[in-house]
């Protein structure tokens, strides 16, 4: 038990170490006070903060590190895979890859730090302690992507269930008159609290029509965004609307019809699985424990029985 205590209390102290160290490089104590007073000094002409000031005050220390080794290339394929993933996740700010990075190494750091102490208080051998300090370095290098994963396939999951909804509603502001990036502004902004995930995603495709691109070019980055196969798929058939010239509305409302059908194969094929499912959990843990209380009692009565007889 008071194993388990100093583990606890070392890996709070680092945390909590770490947290201060970044708060007090990065923030300067008051961050508000920090920015007014250097907004007056900006006023009264005293001096003028450069773009480089504004990002590396804005930047933490942890991203300053991270940065300042170059342990990472932004332009390499593994980065841009995961930027991408980081995107699917929904964390699309721009140094969120750097600060990815900085947790992985952070948690190597601990995870090591954490099986050192534990093997220099058990005593352990050294080469056992390097050892299990390598194996707990990986596995905390490697728990951010699983983290990550995870994180990434839950939003994907939300997505896709809210695209159906979202494209009926795309198809009642299109009939009833809105034009496509006014329907959609409209419905991200109302689907903000029942569909958050959605609703930002929206937000975004909005914003990349406002600045020039086109609808079939916004909505492909969309489904590359969100890596959902249903939202590339309205994409190819808003492309091949645009250039046979057919009706949006309609084009929607197909898509939409086809989703909800798939979203209802998908919930039979989930229901026709868990029969399947149930074997396993029922021959393991609910037979044997259903064989004991039945045949229990019987097999005590026997073997009294045949005690008996014996005398």
């Amino acid at each position: 038990m008071y194993l388990y205590l100093i583990i606890g209390f070392v890996f709070i102290a680092c945390f909590l170490a770490f947290y201060a160290i970044n708060l007090l490089a990065s923030k300067k104590f008051d961050p508000v006070e920090k920015r007014l007073k250097t907004l007056r000094e900006i006023r009264d002409g005293e001096r003028e903060e450069t773009k480089e000031e504004i990002e590396k005050r804005e930047e933490g220390l942890l991203n300053q590190i991270i940065s300042g080794l170059n342990l990472f290339d932004p332009n390499s394929f593994a980065s841009k895979r995961t930027a991408l993933l980081l995107a699917q996740a929904g964390y699309q700010k721009e140094k969120t890859l750097s600060t990815f990075y900085a947790a992985k190494i952070l948690s190597f750091l601990i995870l090591g730090a954490v099986v050192v102490l534990l093997g220099m208080f058990l005593r352990w051998k050294t080469s056992t302690i390097i050892f299990l300090a390598v194996i707990g370095g990986i596995v905390g290098y490697n728990l951010p992507r699983a983290w990550l994963t995870r994180k990434m396939v839950r939003r994907r999951e939300q997505i896709r269930r809210a695209v159906p909804n979202i494209l009926d509603l795309l198809v009642v502001c299109v009939e009833a008159g809105l034009s496509v990036n006014a329907a959609i502004q409209k419905i991200g902004e109302e689907t903000r609290m029942s569909y958050p995930a959605m609703s930002d995603e929206l937000h975004l495709l909005n914003q990349e029509i406002l600045i020039g691109k086109t609808r079939a070019e916004a909505f492909r980055n969309l489904g590359i965004r969100t890596g959902v196969d249903e939202l590339r798929a309205l994409a190819t058939m808003l492309l091949q609307s645009d250039k046979l010239g057919t009706s949006i509305a309609s084009t929607l409302r197909v898509q939409a019809d086809a989703l909800r059908t798939k979203r209802y194969q998908m919930a039979e094929e989930a229901a026709h699985k868990m029969p399947v499912k149930l074997v396993f959990p029922l021959v393991l843990f609910i037979f044997p424990e259903l064989l004991v209380i039945i045949l229990g009692p019987a097999m005590i009565q026997i073997s009294r029985t045949l005690t008996q007889l014996g005398k």
